[in-house]
């Protein structure tokens, strides 16, 4: 199950809250035509009341934009797709996982994911175990592959081996 998308929640309350606008100037037209008081007044009112709320309406979007960000440019709520398992040859002792060289965007060098915006699943390889992932903490760098060099040390404290593997992951 997705998580709730809360722009779209905007968007739907916005477009209901106009259409309920619509709905109360049909009302209050139809209640002024059963009375008998309609006429030419009543046509005028009508086209009044609808331009007003148009009016209304534009200056609302152009305030929301002025006001900060637009939906379509806020993130979504949800999180996105894990990437893909990284094998390792498997080894008889756990593993502690740490970025050995940054994290750089493929196609701009010039682009390093800071460390905090990186974790690994899971953390410390158990014995036997031969894949992790690299998991994007930070969702501004969503969309892009990056390339980067992990290493992998003996986590039991028992030695001193040490061993990197240049990745490249999609996050």
């Amino acid at each position: 199950m997705s998580a709730p998308k809360v722009q779209l929640h905007r968007q739907a309350g916005f477009t209901r809250e106009y259409f309920d606008q619509i709905n109360a100037i049909a009302q209050d037209a139809a209640r002024r035509d059963d009375a008998g008081r309609w006429g030419i007044d009543g046509w005028v009112r009508l086209i009044h009341n609808l331009l007003d709320l148009q009016v209304r309406t534009y200056a609302a979007g152009v305030q929301a934009l002025l006001a900060g960000p637009a939906w379509w440019l806020q993130p979504t709520a949800t999180q996105p797709i894990p990437p893909e398992p990284i094998e390792v040859p498997a080894r008889p002792y756990p593993r502690s996982l740490s970025v050995a060289q940054p994290f750089a965007r493929v196609g701009h060098k010039d682009i390093r994911l800071p460390l905090a915006a990186l974790t690994f699943l899971p953390p410390i390889l158990g014995a036997g175990e031969s894949s992790f992932r690299v998991v994007l903490t930070d969702n501004r760098f969503v969309g892009a592959n990056y390339t980067g060099t992990v290493r992998l040390r003996r986590a039991d404290g028992a030695g001193r081996d040490s061993e990197t593997v240049t990745v490249t992951v999609g996050l």
